[in-house]
């Protein structure tokens, strides 16, 4: 009897400890997740932007391919000194989507081109913004959460500017705005 009870308590002090255990582990995961998430999308925006540099037809989108070419290498320079630090292996490609979209829009130019990444631009923004808005408020580890947190603003920033140009260029406001 003793040694059944002994048992049980041995069980009860295990459980708490392997969930805390495993809760660590999915705050780990989440973190490093979001790292490899947010580096995918710098290299999306800096090979778009490249693009944008170079096909756009309107001023002030070549202009915006080119911050967003800066921003974004600065911002994945970041990105990737936080990663080595937190143990976190990160893309070196662009995803089978982003080089889709890559190829998509290396097959435009002048005005259509302008609407096209404005518009991706517009939508990839805001899905972003809301990303690291959500990843602000449920990341633990501090140093990711300090750097999510420097980039939500320029996130935000360069979806404002994708608004002004949106309608610089006669591009109705897309619903939800």
């Amino acid at each position: 009897m003793a040694t059944t009870w002994l048992l049980a308590a041995a069980a009860a002090a295990f459980i708490p400890a392997s969930g805390a255990q495993s809760a660590k582990q999915d705050a780990l995961h989440s973190a490093q997740s979001f790292l490899q998430r947010a580096a995918e999308r710098q290299q999306a925006e800096i090979a778009l932007g490249q693009l944008a540099s170079e096909r756009a037809g309107d001023r002030q989108v070549k202009q915006f391919g080119a911050q967003m070419i800066e921003d974004h290498r600065k911002a994945g320079a970041e990105l990737r000194q936080l990663a080595t630090k937190e143990g976190v292996v990160l893309p070196t490609d662009l995803t089978m989507n982003h080089k889709d979209k890559q190829e998509q829009f290396s097959r435009l130019s002048g005005s259509e081109f302008d609407r096209a990444y404005i518009e991706y631009m517009l939508r990839d923004h805001r899905k972003d913004v809301k990303e690291f808005e959500r990843q602000t408020k449920a990341i633990k580890d501090p140093q990711v959460l300090h750097w999510a947190e420097g980039a939500l603003p320029l996130l935000k920033k360069h979806l404002r500017r994708a608004q002004q140009i949106a309608s610089a260029i006669g591009m109705d406001p897309p619903a939800g705005q």
